[in-house]
């Protein structure tokens, strides 16, 4: 899977931001894991190291990224935390911006190339 054009890593967020995303990763991972082996093999594990070394993260990584994070916000909003979920959410929303930001990128990249290819298309006419 490519990723988009723009921000290859989660910089456009705080420190403290992509460790709590971080933390949420391998939350999840840990409790659906049954064995250690399948800790290492787990996407959010693997996700987690990727947020933690600010490695490029592509478009199914953000959604990934995005959904452990509401998770997580359901899941102590049920335990009766107040802020928790709601910084949760935030960071949940400042990720899915990334996204929309880099899906529009990549669009306009695409339609600028069309119109290229319809432009030297229509020289050679």
């Amino acid at each position: 899977m490519t990723a988009y054009l723009g921000p290859e890593t989660l910089d456009a967020l705080s420190a403290d931001d992509r460790e709590t995303i971080h933390t949420a990763l391998v939350e999840a991972a840990r409790r659906d894991a049954l064995t250690p082996i399948d800790l290492l093999k787990d996407k959010r594990w693997i996700l987690a190291t990727k947020v933690k070394r600010q490695q490029p993260l592509d478009e199914e990584e953000l959604g990934w990224v995005i959904r452990s994070l509401r998770e997580r916000a359901d899941r102590t909003e049920r335990r009766g935390m107040v802020m928790n979920p709601v910084y949760d959410r935030v960071i949940a929303d400042k990720v899915s911006e990334i996204k929309l930001a880099r899906e529009q990128v990549m669009i306009n990249s695409i339609v600028t190339r069309y119109k290229e290819k319809t432009a030297c298309s229509e020289q050679t006419a």
